[in-house]
């Protein structure tokens, strides 16, 4: 997320998730004092998915509202109710779970389908990394708090994810959601104490940070 121009695409995309989260789940309280790149904060199914990862995609979703919403002139309340019954910031992070969950789940198939990055995606992943620490807002940035080593890994597994859900599609194009609807049917999510500890009480950005 940049300071100036963040692209209102991304909102959209994650509205066009379920909001359900990823089928059964529970929080375990479990404090730590480990380190968020050390410190587990989803298990999905067998799969866990550490706190500065679910931090990035959590604190980019909350950028990307409030950048929305100040752009358009609109007032943003975390706390204000939805449709859905439940609060506009748990209806973000439970749609932010689903995504996750959805990524983890197609990027399992990395050997299956023997996918790997080419030279030019690498290329382009270093370029991505180059860019979100020299263009992301320090707030952003700090609220974060992942390591340039650590966002190289969830950049990779995006680019794998994202080349394995083609392939499916190539072969089927219902394939992904159907293979995601089975992991969720066979999986359990449990989202730790740390998970629930993301709040979006802090505003990210203001009027000033986008002009």
């Amino acid at each position: 997320m940049v300071r100036r121009s963040m692209p209102v695409v991304f909102l959209l995309l994650v509205l066009c998730f379920s909001v359900t989260g990823c089928g059964e789940n529970s929080v375990k309280e479990e404090p730590t004092t480990k380190s968020a790149e050390d410190t587990v904060a989803i298990h999905a199914g067998e799969i866990d998915v550490y706190l500065d990862e679910a931090r990035y995609y959590a604190y980019i979703a909350q950028g990307t509202y409030e950048t929305y919403y100040l752009t358009e002139g609109k007032e943003l309340d975390w706390n204000k109710k939805t449709k859905k019954g439940v609060t506009m910031e748990s209806l973000v992070k439970s749609t932010v779970l689903d995504e996750i969950c959805r990524r983890e789940c197609i990027y399992s198939y990395c050997d299956e389908y023997n996918i790997d990055l080419s030279e030019e995606e690498q290329e382009q992943i270093r370029i991505d990394l180059d860019n979100y620490y020299r263009e992301t807002d320090g707030e952003l940035l700090s609220k974060v708090g992942i390591s340039k080593e650590r966002l190289k890994i969830v950049f990779e597994k995006q680019a794998i994810a994202k080349k394995i859900e083609n392939v499916m599609a190539f072969a089927n194009e219902k394939l992904p959601e159907e293979t995601y609807k089975s992991w969720k049917m066979e999986n359990t999510v449990t989202a730790e104490v740390q998970w629930e500890s993301i709040t979006f009480n802090q505003p990210i950005f203001s009027l000033e940070d986008l002009y």
